[in-house]
């Protein structure tokens, strides 16, 4: 037995070692966990199954967890925000752990399957000793935490829980810089956009730089929104603004396009033209434009709303151009420029013209649409007469 116990104790330093020299590096948590696990195999523990889970601040998951099991790749599954995954969690073995801060033990051939939501999974999968440790990360985030089980009849020994109360730190460690960087990320590209955030990271942020990008550019405006917002309560007023965003900005990203900005209930947009193709990016931005016109209809049509929706969307091609602007600590990451403000000045004639899609001459000239002329007309700030047309 200690023999067994130190052999046990030398296998855990040198998993704690790669842990800290080597997964530390490992981007992907699934390939972290998978080779953990496959290396308490080798050391002659029965672990047959682990999983991991880690609290998100992101704006549709709150978690995500992955799973591992002998012989199978691991598996990643987000828990969606919503009173469904609430009480998959209140009745898991993690919610106790994380509200006792203590580990969850569970001999399964003596739990009752009422005990926890998991229990007769476990059962009908054929194991037999199941534990359910709670991590509380350097941050103060304590819905974290690890599960190992194994399928031998006598369960895990003691000599088995010192040797996963050893791996424990370092794993903690390793699995709390990784999430550290998803959440980074994910509230970067939550609030600044995917091109944006990446930019950012790479260490795009010192005032004055800027950054142009060949693209079309779509500027989506509600209408009769300031009256709306003066007559309606702000709760109303919010639920009517996320429903009109759910019909234009998935249509958007589905074909390529890029969300910069909601600005109070404008949309800007672009469709970076990566390629050289400025066809393909302007009927992208057209395809994306009619499909959120018609979203934006169907929802008018058959749900219940305060009010109905109205939207005009301008469309242009041109340089969108990204550039740090603010003082001292505090600084924006924000599309400027020219054509922005060519997109923004179309945007105010939609209503004026009763025209759902404006169009530039720059835009129209490169998309494979019928169009109408609509005359030229001079826009606020910007020298010259424009030629503005609409779709036919």
């Amino acid at each position: 037995m200690i023999e067994n116990n130190t052999r046990l104790n030398r296998k855990a330093g040198e998993i704690r070692d790669w842990l800290l020299e080597q997964a530390i590096f490992v981007k992907d948590l699934g390939e972290v966990l998978g080779t953990f696990c496959e290396r308490i195999v080798a050391s002659g523990v029965p672990l047959a199954r682990a999983t991991t889970i880690v609290q998100l601040l992101n704006a549709a998951s709150q978690a995500v967890g992955r799973e591992w099991r002998s012989g199978q790749p691991v598996v990643e599954r987000l828990y969606p925000i919503g009173t469904q995954s609430d009480r998959s969690y209140e009745r898991s073995p993690f919610a106790e752990a994380h509200r006792t801060g203590n580990w969850v033990i569970l001999r399964l051939a003596d739990t009752p399957d009422n005990a926890y939501g998991i229990v007769s999974e476990l059962k009908r999968a054929g194991y037999s000793h199941y534990v359910c440790i709670p991590l509380t990360f350097s941050n103060g985030r304590r819905r974290n935490g690890i599960t190992f089980a194994t399928q031998s009849p006598a369960g895990f020994s003691d000599a088995h829980m010192a040797y996963f109360q050893a791996l424990i730190p370092a794993l903690r460690a390793i699995m709390e810089i990784r999430a550290s960087e998803r959440v980074l990320n994910e509230i970067l590209q939550t609030y600044v956009g995917g091109d944006p955030h990446k930019r950012i990271l790479a260490g795009d942020i010192h005032r004055g730089t800027v950054t142009r990008i060949k693209s079309a550019i779509l500027y989506c405006d509600l209408r009769r929104y300031t009256t709306l917002a003066m007559t309606m309560p702000e709760e109303d007023i919010v639920d009517l603004l996320n429903r009109y965003f759910d019909c234009v900005v998935p249509e958007i990203e589905r074909r390529g396009g890029e969300v910069l900005k909601f600005i109070g209930d404008g949309i800007l947009a672009i469709f970076e033209n990566r390629d050289g193709d400025d066809r393909r990016v302007c009927d992208a931005a057209l395809a994306a434009t009619n499909a959120g016109l018609a979203g934006i209809a169907s929802v008018n049509t058959y749900d219940s709303l305060p009010a109905p929706l109205e939207a005009g969307i301008a469309l242009h091609y041109g340089d969108a151009a990204y550039g740090n602007v603010g003082s001292g600590q505090r600084l924006d990451f924000t599309v400027i420029g020219r054509d922005i403000n060519i997109t923004s000045r179309i945007a105010r004639l939609n209503g004026p013209l009763q025209r759902p899609i404006l169009m530039s001459q720059a835009f129209a000239d490169r998309a494979s649409v019928a169009q109408c002329a609509l005359g030229e007309f001079e826009f606020k700030g910007v020298p010259g007469k424009h030629a503005l047309l609409c779709p036919l």
